[in-house]
């Protein structure tokens, strides 16, 4: 039999590589799979409250980390598009919604069917309550049918708070623990990082502290931003030796683990620290991404009932 020269080995053996295999063609095609087109969602509320939303979601499926935006009392979601796009690059699915009496989530139907408008100035601790019972539990409904759908792993949820907004956001994830398993059906224990931008303690009379003392909340990934100088270095401050205090506590006095603090030398705060400083977001994006795994090892995708 004749010999096949070097060239016409070489020639052979590029031609086989250039012949996409079956793996191999499934891999470009996932890796060719756009991002999906960011969409507005309205949510009805329990309590019958239309909340606008909008959902970025994820390319990923059921290896997808969720996140949920709230953002800060008087505020709205529109601000935080670009932090929503940086994640959803990243893999991330997340959904930003305007909570009641805020953007555009500012009317109800009445006992009677008429449509009334929130009074922001008239809203008080019961309506923080309803955020937290109503609201937020709704966008996790949401999330769960995107879940069903293979569309991200509800299991992994991380929460971003802003200013006032991480109070409820906060007591909402606690909220979150506090739903017992039933058997093989899995009902809360979803949130598993938090992340606190400008953070504020106190929200029409509602306190977080209950959240920060909470053993479950504590031993999450957790991530503090804060401008330098601040309205709200204060808070953040405190909320942060809370939850080092927590931290060290439940693991033995060891120096804490998942707590990250990243202070911005300006005295910036909310929406203008996350737009303002060229670090914040892309410190977000990998505090969450390194802190909060979906796999089978960590945190396995369950589909829910």
């Amino acid at each position: 039999m004749r010999r096949l020269s070097v060239g016409m080995v070489f020639t052979v053996f590029a031609m086989l590589l250039a012949l996409p295999t079956p793996v191999l063609a499934q891999t470009a095609k996932k890796r060719a799979e756009p991002l999906p087109k960011p969409r507005p969602e309205t949510l009805r509320t329990k309590d019958g409250v239309d909340l606008t939303a909008y959902y970025f979601g994820s390319n990923k499926g059921k290896a997808a980390v969720p996140v949920l935006l709230v953002h800060e009392w008087k505020g709205q979601k529109a601000p935080y598009g670009t932090l929503c796009l940086t994640l959803q690059k990243s893999g991330c699915a997340v959904l930003a919604l305007d909570y009641r009496g805020h953007g555009g989530s500012r009317e109800y139907k009445d006992r009677f069917g008429k449509t009334q408008e929130f009074n922001l100035k008239t809203m008080n601790k019961g309506h923080v309550l309803d955020i937290v019972r109503y609201d937020l539990e709704e966008a996790k409904r949401f999330l769960q049918r995107e879940n069903n759908d293979g569309k991200l792993n509800l299991n992994a949820l991380v929460v971003i708070g802003v200013r006032d907004g991480c109070v409820p956001a906060m007591l909402w994830a606690q909220r979150d623990w506090q739903f017992p398993n039933v058997g093989t059906r899995k009902q809360g224990h979803d949130v598993k990082g938090l992340v606190m931008i400008s953070p504020k303690r106190l929200l029409k009379g509602v306190p977080v502290e209950s959240a920060l003392t909470d053993p479950n909340i504590a031993s999450l990934p957790t991530m503090i931003v804060v401008g330098e100088g601040s309205n709200e270095q204060s808070d953040a401050d405190r909320i942060y030796k809370r939850v080092e205090v927590m931290k060290k506590k439940i693991s033995g006095d060891k120096d804490p683990e998942g707590l990250k603090l990243l202070t911005v030398k300006e005295p910036l705060g909310g929406p203008s620290l996350v737009s303002g400083s060229p670090t914040v977001i892309p410190e977000i994006v990998k505090f969450i991404t390194d802190e909060v795994k979906s796999d089978d090892l960590d945190n396995p995708w369950i589909e829910r009932d």
